[in-house]
C-alpha cells in the first residue's frame, strides 16, 4: 500500500521540526521506506507568535528540499502545507492570503489545543466552512477537551469537520487517554485520515506506521485501513468530498470489549465499549 501523509514537519528550520536539511532528508528516506509516495509539508503556523510563515517561505523551502530530495534519488513527492492553530484570526489569515492550504486545495488542516478549544471555536469553524473551505482538524485525539466531551466530536462531524488521527495515537505514545479517544473515533467511524505529524528521525517519524497499521487494521478492517490511510489522502490532493468510515467493518469482537473495558479509566467522558 503507498501511503500519503497530509500532516508531517519536514522542512528544516521553520518550527519544532528538523533543524538542517540534512535531516530533513534522513525523515524523507525514512518516509519512502514506510511505504510513502507523498507527504504535505505542514510547518506550524501560529498566531500573534513567530512561528508565523508565510505561503511564499514554505513554498522556497520546500523547492530546496524538493531538489534535494531529487538529487539523492528519493522517490519522495513533497507538497506544500500548513498547520494552523485554531485561533479567531484565522478567518483574516484567509482573508489576506496568509494561509498556505494542504497542496493547494480548499482543504486547511487546523489544530486544536491540547487542552481547551478557545472561545468562539464554533463560529471560526463556521467561517472557514462558509468561505468554501474544508477543515481538516488535526489530531482531535490529543485535545483533552474532546476527551472530556466527545460528544463535542459528534458536533464537529455534523458541521461537516473531518478528523485527522495520528498513527502513533494507536500506540500509545501520547498517552493512555489519547489512546483511548483514537480507539473511541475508530468505533464512532469519526476517522477520515491518518498521518504521522513527524517531527525529526529519531522518535517522531514515520517508522512506527507499519507496527500501528496491524493494530488499526485488526480494529477497523482493511477497507477502513485502506481509506484513511490512502484514498481520502488521495481525495484531500485532488479536492474532492471525503468518504466515512464504513461502520459495519468495524469488528465488535469479545477481545476488542475486552481491551475497551482495560481502557475505560475514570476521570474520562469517553464511554466504555461493550
Amino acid at each position: 500500500m503507498n501511503f500519503i501523509d497530509l500532516h508531517c514537519h519536514i522542512l528544516p528550520g521553520i518550527d519544532d521540526g528538523p533543524k538542517t536539511l540534512k535531516e530533513s532528508l534522513e525523515m524523507a528516506r525514512i518516509f519512502e521506506q514506510a511505504g510513502y509516495s507523498h507527504v504535505v509539508a505542514t510547518p506550524h503556523a501560529v498566531p500573534g507568535t513567530t512561528w508565523m510563515p508565510k505561503p511564499g517561505e514554505i513554498r522556497d523551502l520546500l523547492a530546496e528540499l524538493k531538489h534535494a530530495i531529487a538529487k539523492e534519488g528519493t522517490r519522495l513527492n513533497v507538497l506544500p502545507g500548513m498547520e494552523i492553530a485554531l485561533d479567531p484570526q484565522i478567518p483574516a489569515l484567509i482573508a489576506n492570503s496568509r494561509v498556505q492550504t494542504l497542496a493547494g486545495t480548499s482543504y486547511v488542516l487546523i489544530e486544536p489545543p491540547f487542552q481547551r478549544l478557545p472561545l468562539g471555536w464554533e463560529h471560526v469553524i463556521f467561517d472557514v466552512l462558509s468561505k468554501g473551505f474544508a477543515v481538516l482538524l488535526a489530531h482531535p485525539e490529543r485535545c483533552a477537551q474532546l476527551t472530556a466531551k466527545p460528544h463535542l466530536c459528534d458536533q464537529l462531524i455534523e458541521s461537516g469537520v473531518y478528523f485527522q488521527v495520528n498513527w502513533d495515537s494507536f500506540l500509545g505514545h501520547h498517552g493512555r487517554t489519547t489512546q483511548k479517544m483514537a480507539l473511541y473515533l475508530a468505533t464512532k467511524g469519526f476517522i477520515h485520515c491518518l498521518a504521522t505529524d513527524s517531527h525529526d528521525a529519531k522518535s517522531r517519524n514515520a517508522r512506527q506506521v507499519r507496527r500501528a497499521a496491524e493494530a488499526i487494521e485488526e480494529l477497523i478492517g482493511p477497507r477502513n485501513l485502506q481509506l484513511i490511510s490512502r484514498e481520502n489522502p488521495i481525495r484531500v490532493l485532488r479536492n474532492e468530498a471525503l468518504k466515512s468510515m464504513e461502520s459495519q467493518e468495524v469488528q465488535a469482537t469479545v477481545t476488542k470489549k475486552r481491551t475497551w473495558r482495560f481502557w475505560s479509566q475514570r476521570g474520562s467522558g469517553i464511554p466504555a465499549q461493550g
